[in-house]
Order: structure tokens, then C-alpha cells, then sequence
């Protein structure tokens, strides 16, 4: 049996792309791998006739059993590719797949073949993928069941200067990548100088541009000490770097300097584990943590990341992949895949809290809070041991059971696949139904409600569920037409804590306000009538509020639509910690995201300022409007609250298809609401703000309303 490596040629020899799979065939040389070159060209103007000789000459070589590893994508298309895999096997050969990039997930425009790269992997008998979090995602979109997989990790750096210097304590970070597309070279403006190798213009504050450099001088560049950076420049990238390996963090490792990433970095755990680097959510806070660096701290990190070099340097990890793979081609006692071991931490897997409640239409509804790393969740009958149902999303936390008696009980467990099945991580306790007491309200959740009837008993659900006990639910009737006030009588016949109010159709400010003329409580949050809590929302924002004598505490924000979990609203600010007004104000103005519902308020303040009515923007206007009266705001980046627009919203799109000059109104509107009945002391805090809204307004630019009002509020 012989194993052979494709290797790509015909590329710029400044492509990454190209390097990368040269490294790995030199690696694979090493191991006794035969080659197998692939040049890059148009392939999509050669004729079938020509691809079919050009294959043949590539793979005349392979006999019956050999192996082929193929680096994909070859950056010749999906046919290119699918056409190859077909010639490898028509010669008996046997396909491993060694993904270094997904097309598919790199830009928008190629989503749609996302399909077509799953049925191309499932040709092959293993898969080689950058991590575990690449692995679950192809799981859940289309790979075969029985596909074995090998985690890749990290990727090596094998480019070798004569020798390396040992890195010295400095205050700069390098960034060894094409800053094109990339914003923040640009955007530069803290202190700690910026780096960037690359022949690509960069005109930031403290920004060196440095030029493009072959490996071994970037390498002894580089270990002249400083961090390196790896980054995303958009959201889109962001998503991306949290499944695929980065060839920088090699780059880096292989000259010895730690490393700067952002929090969501598929290779984050690898990194904080070895103290290998900084993982951050924003530059800002990663530029913050290194001026306040002290030398010794620098050494730890630099004496770490020496430490771990050679493995880097030395191909360890591609040779670990490559021998992993060969042996589970081959050998049928081989059922699991090579992983990082986070995959089977289970002290670290556990179930915070779990609730059953009475739901409308006599089902129950099971909320839980889980703690830790899974894949999914199974719902047992506790009684009789039965399969009640599963959640393939880790992020879920609710599941409503249908045709069970009050008197069931039911239990939820984590788990992971593996070739051998699903592996359990955790097991909950047996929740059952108990009976709801009379208490007296600390929190105030309040809820408009309007034509909700196919929905609202969700809200309801995961609001009961939540594991702060001093809570009442206002719920407030805004005039609907349909069943929504049979639902709720519903839930306020059996839930004492549940409180409902009907009044004249009026919008949703003014039955909020409703709600908190309603509110016992000392504090006071609010909820949409289609949006979904976490169980313990309530408690920690109530833990945090209280802790820093704070007026308000929030929460990042997911937004769901269909299956997905997108985060929506997060700020860069350190947890369960007080920040004056005026500081909140600047991550504010930063990432507007004008939501009341992720907050809870003193009740003191939301009563002496009520929601803004007869606005069209009601929370827009309303939430600076309430933020300039508070002094202290504390925050917990848990995505606690959870904001569904999987049904979409037709008032929304009318909303956006009306006139420019009708929407220009109401922006102004709402802008002028809070500059006028905001908090004057904080005068030139909202006039700042209001400036950032009129900026970030659609057609800001082109109509000429927009610079009108831009100076009618700097002469206020």
C-alpha cells in the first residue's frame, strides 16, 4: 500500500493557501508520503474530454488499496475537485480528505454550495478537519453517519531561519496577514504600536507598516518579542475563525511570541489552557490588558509559548493527523476520532438548574440551565425510563411535552457523538410539577402581549421557569382580536404569580406603562410576547444589580431565527462589575442596540420615567431616555435573554418600505424625545448620542433632512 499527498502549485508564492499545502507535503515527504501535484488553473473552461487526460496523467501512479490525501479546496471548484475524487476511485484508491479551508462558509456568495462540499466529503473514508467545532458543524449539515474524523488543532510552521533570538519584553503587536478588507489597521488608535507585514496600505494611529516578508525573515521578525495578533475584520470572519484553524497562530508559535485572539477562536482552549496568549472580545480591551502588562507577566506568557514551539516547528501536528488518518483508513478497531480532550471534560458538565411547569393546553414545558461543552440534549421519563425527546442545539433550553400526565417526571442529558454512539456528559435530576405559593414580588416582569395566541404560551413558559423565586409576571392585554386573553386567564388561574391587565388597543409603550403602574416589585424587567428568557436570567441580573447598588443591570442578547443563535447585542465591558453612566454611554455609542427587554431596571427609575408613547420608535427613544437618569450599570455577557424573529415581522417591513421622507419624521422624532426629556445634566452626553443615531440612520447621507438635523441638535 502506498499513501500519497496532493500538493498545489501554479499560485503566487506569497499565497498562504499555496504555502500551507506545501508545508503539509513536506511533512508528509518526511513520513515516507508520496506526492501528487495539482496545478491551479481555470478549470471551469477545459472540456471533459481534456480534464478526464489531465487526471489521468495526475493519478496513472495509484494502485488498487492505495491512499490519496487530498488537500482540499484545490481552489479549482467544487466540479474540479468531485471529478478527481471520482478518478481516484475508479483506479481503486481511497480518498482522506485533509480540509484546510470551506469555501462554502468563506463569503456569503458561496453559501449555496455548502451542499455540494458535504456530498464531496462524504466520499472520503476520513475526514481531517481544523477542529471540533468544523466537526460538529458538518455533523449537523449532512455527513455521513460512520464518517471517522481526525482533529487537526493547530497548524504547524515549519520555515526555519538559521537561528531564532529570544524574545524581549516590548509593548507592540504584530499582525502577519493582508490588511485589505480588514478594517481595524486603518482604524488603529491605541498606544500600543500596531505591526503589519504586508505590502497592503495601513494609515492607523501607531501602525508600522512593515511590507510583505518570506517565512524565515518574518520568523526572525517576529522573535524579536511582542504578541501576535490574529483578528477578524467582519462578522462574517468572526463565525469563521471559530470553526477553522488560522495559519498566523502558527506563524506566531513557531517564533516563540504569544499570541493575541479573539474569545470565539476555534483554537481558544489550546491557548488559554498552555497560557499561551490573550483571548479578547474587542482590540480595545487586548490593547488595555497589554499597557497594563508588567514584564514578568510578558515572561510568563513568552517562556510558554518557547515552550510549545517545537511542536510547531517540527510538524508534530500535521505528522499526528496524517499517521492518525493513514491508520483509521485502514484499521476497523479505530471508532472514535483524534480530538483535543475538551470534548470530554464531564466534571465540567452539569445541570445548573432544571424546572417543570404546567403549560396551556395541559402539556408541560421543561426549561434547564446547563453548564459546560455539548452536543445535544435527550429527555427521559424518569418513571419508566422512556425516550420523551432530543434537542440537537446545545444553545436550547426548553422542550414542551405533549400527552403526559401532571404527575410526570423527567430528566435531560448532555451528550457528544461519537462513531460509537452518543456519549452522555451529564444528567440532570428528576424535575416534577410543584405547587406555586403566593409570594410577595422583589422583580417585576412585564409583558405586552397582542395577538399572540400561537406563541405567547412559550414566553410564559420559560418566564415561570425562571429559578428566581420573588418574581411576579405582568402581563398586559394590548386589545388583541384573537385568543391571547384565553391564554392568559389560563396561565392566571393557575400560576399565583402570574397577573394579567386588558386594556384598549394603544401600542406596546403604553401597556408597559400599564404594567409598571402594576409593578410591587423593587425592580422591574420587561419581555416580548414572542421573545424567550434563559431560567436564570432574572437570578443573575438580580445578583449583579444588587452586588454593585447598581440602577440597572443587562445582559448580551441572542438573536434566534429559525435554528440559530446569532449574538445581536454584547458589550465589551468586564462582568458583574459598576461603570459609571458616562462610560456605559461610550460602549453605547459604539454598538447601539436601543433593547429595554435585556435589562432590569430599580423600579424607582422606570416609574418616575415611563416608556415613550406616541412615539414610532418607542424603544429607541425610550432607552436613552431612562439610561441618562441612571448613575451605575452593571452587565453579564451570558446572551440571557433571547430575541426570536423566526416568524419575521410584516409591521417592521412596512415600517422600512414606507417613504424617506416619512421615516426621516419619525427619526427625528425619536432622537428629539430623548435630547428633550432626558436628563439635562447629561445635555451634551445625548447630544453626542443623538449625533451617532443620525449617522447611523439609513439615507443619512443622501437626504438632506439628515444634515438638518444634525445641526439643529448641536445648536441645543
Amino acid at each position: 500500500m502506498n499513501v500519497y499527498i496532493t500538493k498545489l502549485n501554479g499560485m503566487s508564492f506569497t499565497s498562504t493557501e499555496q504555502y500551507a499545502q506545501h508545508m503539509a507535503a513536506d511533512i508528509a515527504h518526511s513520513l515516507g508520503i508520496r506526492e501528487m501535484g495539482i496545478y491551479r488553473y481555470y478549470a471551469e473552461a477545459e472540456s471533459t474530454e481534456n480534464r478526464t487526460r489531465r487526471f489521468d496523467g495526475i493519478i496513472a501512479g495509484i494502485n488498487v488499496g492505495d491512499i490519496v490525501i487530498c488537500q482540499f479546496p484545490t481552489w479549482n471548484g467544487l466540479s474540479f475537485e468531485r471529478a478527481l475524487v471520482r478518478h481516484i476511485k475508479a483506479y481503486h484508491g481511497r480518498i482522506i480528505i485533509f480540509i484546510h479551508d470551506v469555501e462554502a462558509l468563506m463569503s456569503d456568495t458561496h453559501h449555496k454550495d455548502l451542499q455540494d462540499t458535504v456530498e464531496l466529503y462524504n466520499e472520503a473514508e476520513v475526514l481531517i478537519v481544523p477542529s471540533l467545532g468544523m466537526r460538529m458543524f458538518l455533523t449537523e449539515h449532512g455527513i455521513r453517519t460512520g464518517m471517522k474524523f481526525v482533529i487537526q488543532e493547530m497548524w504547524d510552521y515549519t520555515a526555519l531561519p538559521g537561528t531564532l533570538g529570544s524574545g524581549t519584553w516590548n509593548r507592540e503587536i504584530h499582525f502577519a496577514g493582508n490588511p485589505d478588507g480588514i478594517h481595524f489597521p486603518n482604524a488603529w488608535e491605541w498606544e500600543v504600536p500596531l505591526k503589519v507585514y504586508s505590502d497592503s496600505e495601513c494609515h492607523g494611529t501607531h501602525v508600522r507598516k512593515m511590507g510583505w516578508l518570506a517565512p524565515e525573515r518574518l520568523l526572525m521578525e517576529l522573535a524579536k518579542g511582542g504578541f501576535g495578533l490574529v483578528w477578524y475584520g467582519n462578522e462574517e470572519w468572526r463565525r469563521y475563525l471559530s470553526v477553522n484553524n488560522s495559519l498566523k497562530l502558527g506563524v506566531y508559535f513557531a517564533a516563540g511570541i504569544p499570541v493575541i485572539v479573539p474569545r470565539g477562536i476555534s483554537s481558544r482552549s489550546i491557548i488559554e489552557e498552555n497560557h499561551l496568549g490573550i483571548a479578547a472580545d474587542t482590540l480595545e480591551e487586548a490593547a488595555e490588558a497589554i499597557k497594563k502588562m508588567t514584564e514578568t507577566d510578558y515572561q510568563v506568557y513568552s517562556a510558554a509559548a518557547a515552550q510549545f514551539a517545537p511542536l510547531v516547528r517540527e510538524g508534530f501536528f500535521t505528522k499526528k493527523c496524517l499517521l492518525d488518518a493513514i491508520h483509521m483508513s485502514v484499521r476497523n478497531d479505530m471508532y472514535t476520532y483524534s480530538e483535543s480532550n475538551e470534548t470530554y471534560r464531564m466534571s465540567e458538565c452539569t445541570f445548573a438548574y432544571v424546572c417543570l411547569k404546567e403549560s396551556y393546553k395541559n402539556n408541560l414545558a421543561l426549561s434547564w440551565a446547563f453548564q459546560g461543552e455539548a452536543e445535544g440534549f435527550l429527555i427521559y421519563d424518569a418513571d419508566s425510563g422512556k425516550a420523551a425527546g432530543e434537542i440537537s442545539n446545545v444553545l436550547e433550553h426548553y422542550f414542551l411535552l405533549e400527552d403526559y400526565p401532571k404527575t410526570a417526571r423527567f430528566i435531560v442529558k448532555a451528550y457528544v457523538r461519537t462513531l460509537k454512539g452518543k456519549m452522555i456528559l451529564a444528567e440532570s435530576g428528576a424535575a416534577a410539577v410543584s405547587e406555586m405559593l403566593p409570594i410577595k414580588p422583589v422583580v417585576s416582569l412585564i409583558m405586552p402581549a397582542y395577538n399572540a395566541e400561537e406563541y405567547i404560551a412559550r414566553s410564559i413558559d420559560t418566564a415561570l421557569a425562571q429559578s428566581f423565586p420573588d418574581m411576579e409576571l405582568i402581563i398586559v392585554n394590548d386589545g388583541s382580536t384573537d385568543e391571547t386573553q384565553a391564554v392568559l386567564d389560563w396561565y392566571r388561574e393557575r400560576y399565583p404569580q402570574v397577573k394579567t391587565f386588558y386594556k384598549e388597543n394603544g401600542g406596546q409603550a403604553a401597556a408597559r406603562n400599564m404594567g409598571i403602574e402594576k409593578a410591587e416589585g423593587n425592580y422591574i424587567a420587561f419581555m416580548d410576547n414572542d421573545d424567550t428568557l434563559r431560567p436564570d436570567m432574572i437570578e443573575r441580573l438580580y445578583a449583579t444589580i444588587v452586588k454593585n447598588d447598581c440602577d440597572i443591570a443587562m445582559t448580551s442578547v441572542y438573536m434566534l431565527t429559525g435554528e440559530r443563535y446569532e449574538d445581536m447585542t454584547s458589550y465589551p465591558m468586564i462582568e458583574d462589575t459598576a461603570v459609571s453612566i458616562e462610560v456605559f454611554f461610550e460602549y453605547y455609542m459604539r454598538n447601539l442596540s436601543p433593547v429595554l427587554w435585556n435589562k432590569l431596571y430599580r423600579a424607582s427609575l422606570v416609574k418616575e420615567h415611563p416608556c415613550a408613547v406616541r412615539v414610532t420608535f418607542e424603544d429607541d427613544a425610550w432607552t436613552p431616555y431612562v439610561l441618562s437618569y441612571a448613575d451605575r450599570v452593571c452587565y453579564i455577557n451570558a446572551h440571557l435573554y433571547e430575541y426570536d424573529r423566526s416568524r419575521g415581522s410584516t409591521a417592521i417591513h412596512a415600517s422600512w418600505n414606507r417613504p424617506v421622507e416619512e421615516k426621516f419624521l419619525d427619526h427625528r422624532e425619536l432622537v428629539l424625545f430623548f435630547l428633550e426629556n432626558g436628563n439635562q445634566e447629561r445635555k451634551d452626553l445625548l447630544k453626542k448620542l443623538a449625533l451617532v443615531y443620525v449617522s447611523a440612520f439609513p439615507y443619512s447621507a443622501s437626504y438632506v433632512g439628515y444634515s438638518e438635523l444634525r445641526k439643529e441638535i448641536e445648536q441645543m
